[in-house]
């Protein structure tokens, strides 16, 4: 029974933990501290319980010799997706060609249609005589054990961080999305298509021009606070055309981002980091700063601002 249960709570810590992470990639600062806690905790409460079952996975091993090749590839992910989440936790950065954290969530990634696929062949869920005052109490204890794991590391060897885990930088690094690549378009040539026309770099330069400080804070695990000088979108002569439930921001690249009609007023179409014109590698001549937003929500290179049926809601959470 115990071993049930056990199991079962480990599985919830494993869907908890997997969710949360998604989740924290996903909501801004201001709704992300609770998000990243659970995450933290949740990982604790998953490296708690598979510390206490190492004498159950070794005397398993002889009995599944034939399949070990898998359970040792799920064994390595998971020491990488563990170790590589400390790191970035301890004010590590960088590791070769990914930072810590995106190296914690190509392991994630990797290990979870392997759990997955084991939780499905060997299900181990409680049943009704399993869920006992000893069982509840024993998974309250463990989920509290999991929560104080997390307030001593961060108090004892967590390094400064921002609401969503991320870590500071002092300069915006050249990222790019998938199989974006860096665009050098020629500022004199560029234009920017709107409902009313287009517009080029001039264009944008005789309208009222404004300065914000505001946090890029990168899903690959890095936030930076700067500068950005531009030009509102709600200024742009989009119009007020019959069912734009949205405004669609879209890249050189044909990546796109769409938000709210009523969020015009809160982004800009920057031309100028820290007073200088932007490099092609931050999104020149023109990105878009969004603040509030993860960074994949910065759309760099932008080539077009237009209204759009589709609602706001209505795309990927993440670029895909």
């Amino acid at each position: 029974m115990r071993r049930r249960v056990d199991l079962a709570v480990l599985g919830a810590a494993l869907v908890l933990s997997f969710a949360t992470g998604v989740l924290s990639l996903w909501v801004g600062e201001r709704h992300a501290a609770i998000v990243v806690f659970v995450h933290g905790a949740a990982g604790f409460g998953v490296v708690l319980l598979v510390w206490s079952k190492l004498g159950v996975i070794r005397r398993g091993l002889p009995r599944r010799w034939p399949h070990v090749g898998a359970s040792l590839v799920a064994a390595a992910c998971a020491a990488g997706l563990v170790g590589f989440g400390i790191a970035h936790s301890a004010g590590v950065r960088d590791a070769g060609p990914l930072t810590t954290q995106g190296w914690h969530i190509t392991f994630a990634l990797a290990l979870a249609p392997l759990l997955a696929a084991h939780l499905a062949s060997r299900p181990a869920l409680p049943r009704r005589g399993d869920l006992t005052r000893a069982a509840l109490l024993r998974t309250a204890v463990i989920a509290a054990g999991a929560a104080a794991a997390k307030v001593v590391f961060d108090r004892g060897l967590g390094a400064r961080r921002a609401a969503t885990g991320s870590l500071e930088q002092a300069f915006p690094a050249p990222t790019v999305w998938i199989a974006d690549a860096v665009q050098h378009l020629d500022p004199a040539a560029w234009r920017l298509d709107v409902e009313g026309g287009r517009l080029g770099l001039a264009d944008l330069a005789r309208m009222p021009q404004h300065e914000w400080t505001a946090t890029l804070d990168c899903t690959s695990g890095w936030y930076a606070r700067n500068r950005w000088r531009g030009v509102l979108v709600s200024q742009l002569p989009l119009g007020q055309a019959a069912g734009g439930a949205s405004i669609e921001v879209r890249s050189a690249t044909g990546y796109s981002r769409r938000f709210a009609v009523s969020e015009a007023d809160g982004l800009l179409l920057a031309t100028h980091l820290d007073g200088a014109p932007l490099a092609a590698e931050h999104g020149a001549p023109v990105r878009l700063v969004a603040p509030g937003r993860r960074g994949f929500w910065w759309v760099k290179w932008v080539a077009a601002v237009e209204r759009s049926s589709a609602p706001s809601w209505w795309q990927w959470p993440f670029p895909l």
